[in-house]
């Protein structure tokens, strides 16, 4: 099936996970989004993403470049992603915790001959293999991916001091949400497309009191009267989420995976904590998939 990749000479995008499953993607669009939203071009089925993750764009000279969508973490050539950067043949790139892509571009058929009659007129002697500038750059790359790798996980486990669920992990998670709305309205002021991207959700009714609703609006701006506006989020965020921990530890996932969702959907931003903690939760009561 991955030998399927390489019919033609059209740029793909090898998909793998999450669960280990690969597919591939044809880049036959001057850009394609990546993420979770119904709407992405490439639909990921994994909590860990956000709606609008990433973005594929084809350059005028027909290159590729990756583009990070708001403050979603992306881990390229084992290094984190800052905002843009050009996609070579073979590279790979990282979304949420296990979902990898490679880049495919099969080359001109015209190359191949010129390269067969290089190698047929040099009659040079070759160097041995760990002598080669090809083989040591490739040691090269491969020990930076390693080192980058280890540290995005070190990092991606460094936003949260405490363990497993607790009660009291669920308080402090439900703290937080208050200043994870500051800095939604932060990152609007930023990039309208990164908010959208990162924070879902409806605005709900008017006099609603939804993380969307705060999220978009300028008042309150003062802490206390934005903590007292948010009040009800954050009571609903611990009842619903404390529901779904006592379903957790009485062995029913079904029902806690349901309320942990309920849990999320109150606070639909990727990068707020208390977001987080409740897609992490829901991804680890979720029963194993059928064969």
């Amino acid at each position: 099936m991955v030998f399927s990749f390489f019919r033609g000479n059209k740029p793909s995008l090898l998909q793998t996970g999450p669960g280990g499953q690969s597919r591939s993607h044809v880049l036959d669009r001057p850009e394609m989004s990546i993420g979770r939203a119904g709407n992405a071009d490439i639909v990921v089925d994994d909590p860990f993403l956000a709606p609008i993750h990433a973005r594929i764009e084809k350059q005028s000279d027909g290159t590729f470049i990756i583009r990070r969508m708001g403050l979603n973490p992306i881990m390229l050539r084992g290094e984190a992603l800052l905002q843009t950067a050009s996609l070579k043949a073979g590279d790979s790139f990282r979304l949420g915790k296990d979902v990898e892509f490679q880049f495919l571009e099969k080359a001109p058929a015209k190359d191949a001959p010129k390269k067969e009659a290089a190698k047929a007129s040099d009659g040079k002697p070759k160097k041995p293999l760990f002598k080669q500038p090809a083989f040591l750059a490739g040691i090269g790359v491969a020990y930076l991916a390693i080192v980058g790798i280890v540290g995005y996980v070190i990092l991606s486990d460094s936003g949260s001091t405490e363990g497993g669920p607790t009660a009291e992990r669920i308080h402090a998670e439900a703290a937080r949400i208050p200043t994870c709305i500051k800095n939604a309205r932060r990152m609007r002021q930023v990039s309208e497309a990164s908010f959208n991207g990162a924070v879902g959700g409806r605005v709900g009714r008017d006099g609603d009191a939804t993380y969307a609703a705060l999220s978009l609006a300028s008042e309150p701006s003062d802490d206390a009267a934005l903590a007292k506006a948010a009040e009800p989020i954050v009571e609903a965020y611990k009842r619903t989420a404390l529901a779904a921990l006592a379903s957790e530890n009485r062995g029913n996932n079904t029902l806690a995976q349901t309320l942990y969702q309920q849990t999320y959907d109150l606070v639909p931003d990727v990068n707020c904590s208390a977001a987080r903690f409740a897609l992490q939760r829901r991804a680890a009561v979720k029963p194993p998939a059928r064969r």
